[in-house]
Order: structure tokens, then sequence, then C-alpha cells
């Protein structure tokens, strides 16, 4: 059974939400590869949003789950095109309408300023502490229940968008988190921020091209032309000089 120590859990079901999106990505295939009791499987990111929200602007579907071995490697493998990391835990699926990754709980042992190495672990809190904002840090498992360690289901519906920790350390552990700092201001109309996290992304902006390959700043600022409101970013990117360089990625 893997620890959910510290976990918030929130008093709030959204089973009916996740029914829903297991059948709208055609999810029932891959499900039938994973052994793990239905409470131990987990949406994240942009899956969990897309619950909480009840609206969908991602083709990524992640689930987390605590652990797997060769044999969901293997099973998947015979049904789909898949990319397995090893190093990393993680399998990616990718089909004509959705990226799929299943990842095991993970928890980072050395930050690098893009990919840090990381090691599994049994904690969700652990695999919690590595990701990058409030709201992408919800964990709703298969039964709809809701693992909320920082505030995001209510950060989400108040429009905030905020790093988990300190955003210096947070941008430099993975420099990709200010470009997706930046993308997801499209997110909501009216987006509130925090101004430490601003000013420490237009602090660090300098470095991001050193760490982060422009073919993935690029596919990263473009996914705000999927997002409802994509003329928060460019607006953003125009009012500060110090980012108009990320005008040219898009």
């Amino acid at each position: 059974m893997a620890s959910t120590n510290g976990a918030r859990w929130k008093l709030i079901n959204y089973h009916d939400r996740v029914l829903k999106v297991v059948k709208e990505t055609h999810l029932e295939g891959i499900l039938d590869f994973i052994t793990n009791d239905k409470k131990e499987i987990y949406f994240i990111g942009g899956a969990s949003r897309g619950i909480i929200l009840d609206e969908y602007y991602s083709n990524d579907i992640d689930i987390v789950i605590p652990d797997f071995d060769d044999k969901l490697v293997e099973g998947l493998s015979k049904k789909f095109e898949i990319k397995y990391f090893p190093s990393y835990k993680s399998i990616a699926i990718k089909t004509n309408d959705f990226d799929y990754q299943i990842n095991s709980f993970r928890k980072d042992i050395q930050s690098t300023g893009r990919h840090s190495k990381v090691t599994s672990t049994r904690s969700i809190k652990e695999d919690a502490e590595r990701r990058d904002f409030t709201f992408n840090s919800v964990y709703i498992n298969l039964l709809g229940e809701v693992i909320d360690f920082y505030g995001g289901i209510d950060d989400l519906h108040n429009c905030y968008l905020r790093f988990i920790f300190d955003p210096i350390d947070q941008i430099q552990k993975d420099y990709l988190r200010a470009i997706r700092y930046i993308r997801f201001l499209s997110l909501f109309n009216q987006p509130k921020t925090k101004p430490h996290d601003i000013d420490s992304l237009i602090l660090l902006s300098k470095n991001i091209t050193e760490f982060v390959k422009t073919k993935k700043i690029s596919q990263e600022l473009n996914k705000i032309y999927k997002m409802p409101y994509p003329e928060n970013t460019l607006n953003f990117l125009k009012a500060h000089k110090e980012l108009n360089i990320f005008l040219d990625y898009l």
C-alpha cells in the first residue's frame, strides 16, 4: 500500500467526472493492464484539472501509480506503441487523439536545471513535492477521491497561479517551469499571481535558453492556442522586455 502520510483528503468526490474522462479519452484499454487497486490509480496535472473544472483543454493524460513492473510494460507494448524510460519509471503512449503518460511515484534526488535524477518512492507526498504549481498537484483516483496537499482545487477555482514552493528554488531545479508558468497564464480570464513569483521568473529568465532546448520552449508556449485565453500569455511577454525574446517562439 502506498504511503499517504500527510495527505489532505478533500471531502469531495468526482466519480462521475472521472468516469466521463475515462470514456472520452478512451482510457479503458490502458487501464485494463494496470492491476493496482482503483484507489491507487491517480489522475494528475491536466487530467485532474479537467476533472475539477469539468472542462478539458489538453490531449495529455497523466496517470501516476505507486509502482509498476516489467509486466505492465510488456502488456502495454503488445497493444500500443509505447516508449519506456526506465530511469524515470515512465511509460509514454501516443495515439491519434491523446498522449498518455504512466509514471510511478517518484522523488528528485538531484536537480540539474532541467532533467532531475529521480528514484521511486512509495510516498505520494514525496511525489507531490516534485511538482510545479498547486493546481498541478491534485491527485484524483479512479473512485473520484481527491488528495490535495497544497490547496490546488481552491486555487484553480479562484484563478490563482502559484508555485508550491519558493519560485527561485522551483525554477532553478527545472527552468521549463518558468515557461510553463507563462503558458498557464492563458488558463484563466483574469489570473491572480504573486509578485514574488513574477519577479523571480523575470530574474531567472536569462538562464532559460541555457537549460531548455528551443524546440521544447516552442512546444510548451504554443500550447496556449489550445487554452481559453492565449492573449494573456502574449500580453505578458510583450509587457516585460526581459521576456520579449520568447515571442519569437510563438
